[in-house]
């Protein structure tokens, strides 16, 4: 029985797919008796009819629910609708194991922490008799919180050394090298087990073989065994070595020898079992229990300003570059800029910080200046029991102040983690300067920047001056460059104006600092939507989460633009900002971008939560407070958008961004003379501004002017305006792409 949004299926109201797999199409569903969503999993319609996927089907939903764990992924029952079974299955928050692996590999901490869940997991299954045969990143759910959860037991059998079950041992089939194989060889073939790839019975040893793969996959960024078909990949599973050197130096020795034993060829040659491989992790991770339950985290929050006001910047700066030093060592998970400043000024329990920035350990300090003298003093407290971990002042000159951060940072480290690495005892690679004015300039000019609106001319000239003083100072070009991109995407300038400045600086700024994640990003934002060169934005992309993979402001513009050009799906793009926001939880910015991914996905009502909940953590963001309108617009909610219009209005200056949306709510509303009266103030204004063409055309369509329409988008594609990669999937085109002479007006819009 096929399910599709909208269907109902007794109490479960069915809303949006969330993949399709050879044993069954999966989809997200309300349960209205218990008011919570689950997931409803039923067999293809082409295999409904066959009684061995039935018998096989209803075996999944027996499997599971002899399985009770928490790393496994729960049945909550198993329905019948018009003859044909579904499964009524936990729905598991977060992403794939496959899709955080896109991004590249997991630092080892991470890596370990996920396999000994994964391991945990497996481990159950066996002392259950059951065999998982398909374990694989794709079948490995990651939720916000990092629990690892195991999922699809729809190959699973029982173990042939326990218990005699039915043989799944049909007839073969081709399969690629990505997909489940039917037949006499059942699984995924990169993560098969030489016995599976033969077609030979197999045991608990085959799921050791493909956990192997998994935590290889983890650590190294790249599958253990990779083929151009089926057969190739199998015969260099069945005679060939993974590259062991693909393995990041600092993976401990004792995981180094765990994944040779998993991946041997024979069977007898592995450890006898999951038991085995999950108290190996979990003594090289340092405990008896996960990895992440011993993580070292700390939050840095703002330092207190005990100097005049306009120091304010040099006190944050000197948070900022404290933060970014211990952000560089293996092993410490720092909290992100944006949530720990959100604690600016407010006197909260430490207790609570540390639940709320999901962190063990809190820094707090503050920063005196007197003429050439700086005195900082700093406190690393305990946030369970509010004890003082260590504390100390420093009192120096202030040309030792890039030292002293170092210092600072390197002293947290050692009393977190009792000894430093050599790589942490380096401090971290400054792309910086010895210029204390340049130095000074530069946080000006960053507080600046992150106010947006009428400050960013300001800011731009405080990095150039910055530069000016110091012209191989990295930080600042980076900054500067993402300042013209923010002017080409938010139409304050034109983007043939701005875009290649942009490009050209941050290329100057990684030919001083090649991995600057920043400057990285700035380029892939560029090339993708200026240049519109997607195969290129790709590796700039890569290049930005090998520098920084927890970098929150990339992962929300790599998921909004990359759903919108077609480059990630809606469920990858989703599990991306939802990282992002659980990196960086009280980022508004952050929390704004992945309302409007689950906008674009047509998840309208988790649109307006998350919209609410980042527009109440800051007020004052332009961003958060517009994309709010947009998503009771888009949920079709024109009246609240509509209250809401005459602040964003207010407050942005009557942004374009702002009267396109009024425009486009009050054509929905079948008013297109109020729309008409936006769409004119918009024209007359481009006449002596700049107004984004993209608004103007939204405008237009809204007041059902089409010639002024047809105009507005061949100047989108023309201009080259940034929002034109929104064209193909936003509401706001509807009307747009309906008008004759759309398609010719669009011709050359992409390359």
């Amino acid at each position: 029985m096929p399910m599709h949004p909208g269907m109902r299926l007794g109490p479960y109201e069915v809303l949006a797919p969330l993949g399709a797999g050879g044993m069954g199409e999966v989809y997200r569903a309300r349960d209205s008796r218990l008011s919570r969503e689950v997931a409803l999993k039923g067999l293809p319609e082409a295999f409904a009819a066959d009684a061995e996927r039935l018998a096989r089907f209803r075996r999944e939903a027996q499997t599971l629910a002899a399985l009770n764990h928490p790393n496994i992924a729960a049945i909550h029952g198993l329905e019948e609708a018009e003859g044909s079974p579904y499964l009524v299955l936990e729905l598991v928050a977060g992403e794939t194991l496959a899709a955080r692996l896109a991004l590249g590999a997991l630092p080892p901490a991470e890596a370990i922490a996920i396999g000994v869940q994964v391991a945990a997991a497996i481990e159950a299954a066996h002392e259950s008799g059951i065999v998982h045969r398909d374990l694989k990143p794709g079948n490995i759910m990651i939720t916000p919180t990092r629990v690892a959860k195991v999922l699809d037991f729809g190959l699973a059998k029982l173990d042939e050394g326990l218990a005699t079950g039915p043989s799944d041992c049909d007839s073969p089939t081709a399969a690629s090298p990505a997909a489940t194989v039917a037949g006499v060889i059942l699984g995924t073939a990169a993560y098969m087990s030489p016995e599976q790839a033969r077609g030979q019975a197999v045991d608990r040893r085959s799921d050791v073989w493909s956990f192997g793969c998994v935590l290889f996959e983890c650590l190294a960024g790249r599958a253990a065994f990779t083929g151009v078909t089926a057969p190739d990949l199998m015969a260099r599973i069945l005679e060939r070595d993974p590259d062991w050197g693909a393995l990041p130096p600092s993976t401990p020795l004792r995981v180094r020898e765990l994944l040779r034993r998993c991946l041997r060829k024979d069977a007898d040659a592995r450890p006898r079992d999951m038991r085995d491989v999950r108290l190996e992790l979990s003594e090289t991770a340092g405990g008896p229990g996960s990895v992440g339950s011993h993580e070292k985290s700390v939050a840095v929050l703002p330092f207190e300003n005990l100097s005049g006001p306009d120091d304010e910047y040099f006190a944050d700066g000197v948070t900022d570059e404290i933060l970014n030093a211990l952000a560089q060592l293996e092993g410490l998970r720092v909290a992100a800029r944006t949530s720990c400043f959100a604690f600016k000024g407010r006197r909260e329990h430490l207790r609570t910080v540390g639940e709320k920035l999901d962190v063990t350990t809190v820094l707090e300090g503050s920063v005196r200046r007197s003429g050439s003298r700086l005195r900082i003093t700093v406190q690393l407290v305990n946030v369970a029991d509010g004890y003082q971990l260590w504390s100390e002042r420093y009192d120096r000159e202030m040309t030792d102040v890039f030292e002293l951060q170092d210092e600072i940072a390197k002293a947290i480290a050692s009393r977190l983690r009792g000894t430093l690495h050599e790589e942490a005892d380096r401090g971290r690679a400054r792309h910086g300067t010895k210029n204390l004015e340049a130095y000074e300039l530069f946080l000006r000019g960053r507080a600046l920047q992150n106010k947006r609106g009428r400050f960013l001319p300001e800011a731009i000239a405080c990095f150039e001056q910055a530069i000016a003083l110091d012209p191989r100072y990295a930080e600042p070009m980076a900054w500067l460059a993402d300042s013209y991109r923010l002017m080409g995407v938010f139409g304050t300038a034109p983007a043939g104006e701005v875009m290649p400045k942009a490009q050209a600086i941050a290329e100057r700024a990684l030919a001083i600092a090649p991995g600057m994640a920043e400057a990285l990003m700035t380029l892939a934002s560029v090339v993708e939507t200026y240049d519109r060169d997607v195969e290129r934005s790709q590796e700039l992309w890569a290049r930005t989460f090998a520098a920084d993979p927890r970098h929150s402001r990339a992962q929300c513009q790599r998921a909004l633009w990359g759903y919108c050009l077609g480059t990630l799906t809606s469920d990858e793009a989703l599990a991306m900002s939802g990282r992002a926001v659980h990196e960086d939880p009280l980022n508004a910015w952050v929390g704004a971008m992945h309302s409007h991914v689950l906008g674009f996905a047509g998840r309208h009502d988790e649109s307006i939560t998350e919209a609410e909940r980042s527009y109440t953590a800051d007020p004052d963001s332009f961003f958060a407070h517009w994309n709010l309108m947009r998503a009771y617009a888009w949920a079709g909610r024109y009246a609240r958008a509509l209250e809401l219009a005459p602040a964003v209005l207010r407050v942005s200056g009557r942004h374009p961004w702002a009267l396109g949306t009024l425009a486009w709510a009050h054509g929905k509303q079948e008013r297109p003379e109020l729309a008409l009266a936006v769409s004119d103030e918009m024209e007359a204004r481009s006449r002596h501004e700049f107004m984004s063409p993209f608004w103007l055309a939204v405008a237009a369509s809204a007041a059902g002017t089409p010639g002024r329409v047809i105009h507005a988008v061949e100047r989108t594609v023309a201009e080259r305006d940034p929002l034109l990669g929104w064209s193909r999937v936003v509401p706001f085109w509807d009307g747009v792409r309906t008008h004759p002479g759309y398609e010719k007006a669009m011709r050359g819009a992409w390359r």
